[in-house]
């Protein structure tokens, strides 16, 4: 996609968040193909997913700077809170502390907000070594508004396409 100095500043802000939309698109896609999940805790809920970064559209990895490559993945960790009357709403993360794993190495994760009008998730990059590679990952998250940590702990299994 190409922007020019010609354009208006809806039609930019449009075409942004089309891209932000495709992303979360791309993310929602891969979640439900991968099986990915979420862990509830209270009235909060932790929802994540993990990829492959070729997953990701090429204007949508340009759109969030994220380089697509099949020795790289990124995980996406979004809350929500679950009012008294049943709803939910997106809710911040106050911090997010996660390690990801293989055989040889432990890394820290390094989380980026993105917010948007009707969601905030948070993404972080982490590197594949080997095909079929299994990667652990642990995430201690506090929403917003809580001093609880929920606990997410999964594996799962990456291929170099």
């Amino acid at each position: 996609m190409r922007f020019t100095m010609s354009l208006d500043k809806r039609t930019f802000n449009f075409r942004k968040w089309a891209l932000i939309g495709l992303l979360a698109t791309s993310i929602s896609c891969v979640a439900l193909a991968e099986g990915e999940t979420s862990v509830k805790k209270g009235r909060y809920e932790v929802l994540y997913s993990v990829f492959n970064t070729t997953f990701l559209e090429p204007e949508t990895a340009k759109a969030i700077n994220v380089k697509r490559a099949k020795n790289l993945a990124l995980i996406n960790i979004s809350l929500r809170e679950y009012l008294a009357d049943g709803s939910s709403i997106p809710v911040g993360a106050k911090k997010i502390n996660a390690t990801w794993f293989n055989l040889l190495h432990k890394n820290k994760m390094v989380f980026r907000e993105v917010k948007e009008p009707d969601a905030i998730y948070y993404l972080a990059k982490f590197k594949i070594s080997n095909d079929n590679e299994k990667i652990i990952i642990e995430a201690y998250v506090t929403p917003e508004g809580s001093s609880d940590e929920i606990k997410v702990k999964f594996q799962h299994h990456f291929y170099l396409n």
